[in-house]
């Protein structure tokens, strides 16, 4: 169902790509601080062991290229990093990678993850009130995970390129310098889904033919929920507000 309904969508935006398409090249940056708290539960049982790791001040970085060919997608470029380490005092024993860990064992953990998202997406609307855009994502996950209780490690390891629906959507508020964004990546299929969305709010500071420069802010939260993948089982999210600056040419 989630492919037919993906199938639809890109027939969709394919159609419209002829009336929709950019007169000029266009290139956006962006870059915000995000202050990203991750938690969830994670184990390579059935048997989910939760963890908090608490707070990190990670980079968002963004690049996008627009421009006036019909039917050829347009480009963005996302990535952040996702790492974070903590620590935690098991309430269960715990089994991960073949090593035990028995209760009330007090365990460093160390999530070191990278998210790069590669979007191929069509603007089916833009004008000064409201954007539409839609595509999909190859989002590419690159992780590593070490537990350690200072004398026994385990760890593991996994990367790929995970296929997600793509969109995102802009409202300009008439006579303001103010606009509304968001946008969101999904993958549900069988037991294992993964979220990534974005919301807040923009203010425009230059606006001219040369450069469009505005602070943004909002919220972002990236979860996943994962059943036996590459015998990963995790229940995991990233979340937190973000502030940062966008450049439009």
């Amino acid at each position: 169902m989630v492919k037919k309904t993906m199938v639809a969508l890109l027939a969709s935006a394919c159609s419209l790509t002829t009336v929709q398409a950019d007169t000029v090249l266009g290139v956006t940056m962006s870059v915000d601080a995000w202050s990203m708290d991750s938690s969830g539960e994670l184990a390579d049982t059935a048997d989910l062991q939760t963890f908090d790791l608490g707070s990190e001040t990670p980079a968002l970085f963004s690049f996008a290229l627009e421009h006036p060919v019909p039917m050829i997608p347009n480009f963005r470029l996302k990535f952040s990093d996702l790492s974070s380490k903590g620590n935690n005092v098991l309430s269960s024993n715990f089994t991960f990678n073949g090593v035990t860990y028995p209760l009330s064992t007090a365990v460093d953990v160390d999530f070191d993850v990278q998210s790069s998202d590669f979007i191929f997406y069509y603007e089916l609307l833009d004008n000064d009130a409201v954007s539409f855009d839609l595509g999909f994502n190859g989002k590419y996950l690159d992780g590593d995970i070490l537990i350690s209780d200072g004398s026994q490690n385990a760890r593991e390891s996994f990367k790929g390129i995970v296929p997600m629906l793509y969109g995102a959507v802009e409202f300009g508020i008439p006579t303001t310098r103010l606009s509304l964004f968001g946008d969101i990546s999904l993958l549900s299929v069988g037991d294992h889904t993964l979220r990534d969305y974005t919301a807040g709010a923009a203010y425009t500071l230059v606006d001219n033919m040369a450069v469009d420069f505005s602070v943004r802010g909002g919220y972002r939260r990236f979860s996943l929920e994962l059943d036996d993948l590459d015998g990963i089982y995790a229940d995991w999210s990233f979340d937190g507000l973000f502030l940062g600056v966008e450049a439009d040419f």
